[in-house]
């Protein structure tokens, strides 16, 4: 009993964590090569991992379940869109403060929860409104941290923010996949191939190459996919098993494993100030309290 109560909340840090450490070899694959390149190699090691998974765990039958086309909407909205802005806003502002930002897609995932899925609301969730834009706020009007060698535009914040949203839309079908077929693999796979797909098929849209790169950020690309992968599994375990209003505010203790990443291994790239700390550590909060 205690276990079934612990376990949601472990895997979510645990996806945490890991996403924390995907965005590190994604921040130093960005030095020499575009947003584009790094959602198409994570994607693609992320349906090299995942559909052998699907083969060999799932029954194949539950391919032909609608709960594939919640995944599907899935894969476009987070790890295609939700990734590409996320992507760009780490190569815009840094690691340091495009996680934090991004984080508020608690919002957006408790506010679905509750409407959505009849999840229940805390009297705490005002509050912990509060203190996360309180959070937002300071990481915006500190100019001086993130990425050292970009000036920071107001308009780059926009980027990380409007990831938020749409990896909360993404979980919610998410959800809403895994109730109708219970199968992680299955949804695992699906979101995979549809992310990996739509930035296949968009990238001549928008004009952009699709030339793999090559050497360093090849490299730092594919081990960042394969620890999205084990994040992802994490993660979708942790919504199968537990509520959204838990998960996700759990799950995004993401930005304090990445400030302390961050201020480890990205010290040449970017400045990690008190007023970012601050930052993230009041939009932590907020999540915490919204949930509490």
């Amino acid at each position: 009993m205690v276990l079934a109560v612990l376990s949601p909340a472990l895997f979510a840090v645990l996806a945490g964590l890991f996403f924390a450490l995907s965005s590190i070899y994604t921040r130093w694959g960005l030095e020499r090569a575009g947003t584009g390149a790094a959602v198409l190699v994570t994607a693609l090691a992320n349906v090299v991992v995942f559909w052998p998974l699907f083969l060999i765990f799932a029954p194949f039958g539950s391919i032909s379940s609608w709960a594939v086309l919640a995944f599907i909407g899935a894969g476009a909205t987070g790890p295609f869109l939700g990734r590409m802005l996320l992507f760009n806003g780490m190569a815009r502002v840094g690691v340091s403060v495009a996680t934090p930002l991004y984080n508020i897609q608690v919002l957006f995932a408790v506010i679905g929860g509750v409407i959505f899925f009849n999840e229940t609301l805390t009297p705490f969730v005002g509050l912990g409104t509060l203190v996360l834009l309180g959070g937002v706020a300071l990481l915006s009007l500190d100019i001086s941290g993130g990425n050292k060698d970009k000036p920071r535009r107001l308009v780059d914040l926009a980027f990380p923010l409007a990831s938020g949203f749409f990896f909360a839309v993404s979980f919610m079908l998410r959800k809403w996949g895994l109730q109708i077929a219970p199968e992680i693999y299955l949804g695992l796979a699906m979101m995979a191939s549809t992310s990996f797909f739509t930035a296949f098929i968009l990238a001549p849209v928008q004009g952009k190459s699709l030339a793999f790169p090559r050497g360093h950020p090849l490299v730092m690309f594919a081990i960042a996919g394969l620890l999205t992968n084990v994040a992802q599994l994490f993660s979708l375990t942790a919504i199968l098993e537990g509520d959204l209003v838990v998960v996700i505010p759990l799950q995004n203790t993401q930005p304090l494993f990445a400030l302390l990443f961050s201020a480890m291994f990205l010290r040449r790239l970017e400045h990690v100030t008190p007023m970012i700390i601050g930052g993230a550590g009041l939009v932590v909060a907020g999540a915490v309290l919204v949930n509490f």
